[in-house]
């Protein structure tokens, strides 16, 4: 891999693995930021934390170098215990040199990079390296996968408000699939991973391929988050990682079927935007699935509702009618193009948070809610229509 940056950093060693790993220092936003994301209302203060952990049992086979190994970095969310006058966390720490290494990048690319600019000021609600807060019972956790060519923190909002509900939530970047900095191997985007070629079966191959990745991040990543309560720094035994649940944006679509087909801890899965890789289109998964996803046309809907009826479990179809492909990102907060007409981007990431959050409540904590309803008639509205398989 390129190593273009290094970020500022607290080493934690590991030790017993086949695993390097570092703290990464996440840096206070300005006193004076020029736009503060927008503020969450859960009952909790949210803490936040990042790491980055090198795999020394997995190559990296998309590195343009030899001997480089699988580095994913994550950035976690989690209720803390916070006065409230503590200095918030700056949104995308590595923007720099985001911006800096888009000048060697195809004219696309760089545009969609520089879009970003405006957040190189802006703060966040999380207070950086906060204790989490207290709780009689672990916090569940949600491991988040974000689509490709997009950064760990591109759901930041939702990743605060749901944190703000009760629970840890995990955003892990993706070498050579999202947009990101990481401490050892630097910047990196998306590669073609060759999902679209002509032959079918070399593209079944690709699929494949790409799905084995990125559920591998997610497995990793639940092995380090058990190593970081082993040795009770910083979570301290609280959260709870024997059954955890995961969702992902558009290509961490990918993410989830896989990781859910092959990993029994996780035990609920949520897609945003997407289907599936090839293989679970066929296999379906076991867990409890939703899809959540904006309006779709006929074809697409009747490929998911066959995959949705696959599910070894209870599964979900859930339209979000005034939305589109980005509506639970931060993406349309900063770029008006990719707003819905007519809809407030926070009233849409509220309406996903609502949604998301029921469900993991659903099926994490195994709630219902206080008039005896089930989640999903929690949250029927106008504005939301779901299917049951």
């Amino acid at each position: 891999m390129r190593r273009l940056v290094h970020c500022a950093i607290a080493i934690m060693l590991v030790t017993g693995f086949a695993v390097r790993g570092e703290e990464i220092r996440v840096p206070h936003a300005p006193t004076n930021p020029d736009f503060t994301l927008p503020a969450f209302n859960g009952p909790h203060s949210v803490g936040v934390r990042s790491f980055a952990w090198i795999d020394e049992a997995r190559v990296e086979t998309a590195s343009p170098s030899e001997g480089d190994y699988r580095e994913v970095a994550v950035q976690v969310w989690y209720p803390a215990a916070v006065e409230g006058t503590e200095r918030t966390a700056l949104y995308t720490p590595e923007l720099t040199e985001m911006l800096s290494a888009s000048a060697s990048l195809p004219a696309g690319q760089q545009k969609f990079i520089r879009a970003h600019k405006p957040l190189g000021n802006t703060a966040t609600n999380s207070v950086p390296g906060a204790e989490i807060l207290e709780s009689a019972q672990p916090w569940p956790v949600i491991l988040f996968s974000p689509g490709g060519n997009v950064s760990r923190h591109s759901q930041t909002a939702l990743a605060e408000r749901i944190a703000s509900q009760g629970f840890v939530f995990v955003s892990m970047s993706h070498p050579y699939s999202t947009m990101d900095v990481a401490p050892v191997s630097g910047f990196s985007m998306s590669i073609d991973w060759g999902l679209d070629q002509e032959d079918e079966q070399a593209a079944m191959a690709a699929d494949n391929r790409l799905a084995l990745v990125l559920a591998g991040d997610a497995a990793f990543v639940l092995h380090q988050l058990r190593r970081l309560v082993e040795n009770d720094d910083p979570f301290d035994g609280a959260l709870e990682l024997s059954h955890v649940g995961i969702a992902g944006h558009s290509r961490g679509g990918t993410t989830v079927g896989r990781a859910c087909a092959s990993n029994p801890d996780i035990v609920a899965c949520a897609v945003i935007d997407n289907i599936g890789p090839d293989r679970e289109r066929e296999t379906g998964v076991p867990p409890p699935f939703m899809t959540l996803r904006s309006p779709w046309d006929v074809e697409r809907i009747a490929l998911l509702h066959d995959y949705l009826s696959r599910t070894g479990s209870v599964a979900y179809d859930v339209e979000l009618a005034s939305s589109n492909h980005f509506t639970c990102t931060d993406l349309p907060l900063f770029m008006p193009d990719l707003r819905v007409e007519g809809i407030d981007p926070v009233d849409g990431i509220d309406a996903c948070v609502n949604i998301l959050a029921s469900f993991f409540d659903a099926y994490l904590r195994r709630r219902i809610s206080t008039d005896g309803h089930t989640w999903e008639q929690t949250i029927r509205s106008d504005n939301v229509r779901i299917t049951k398989f």
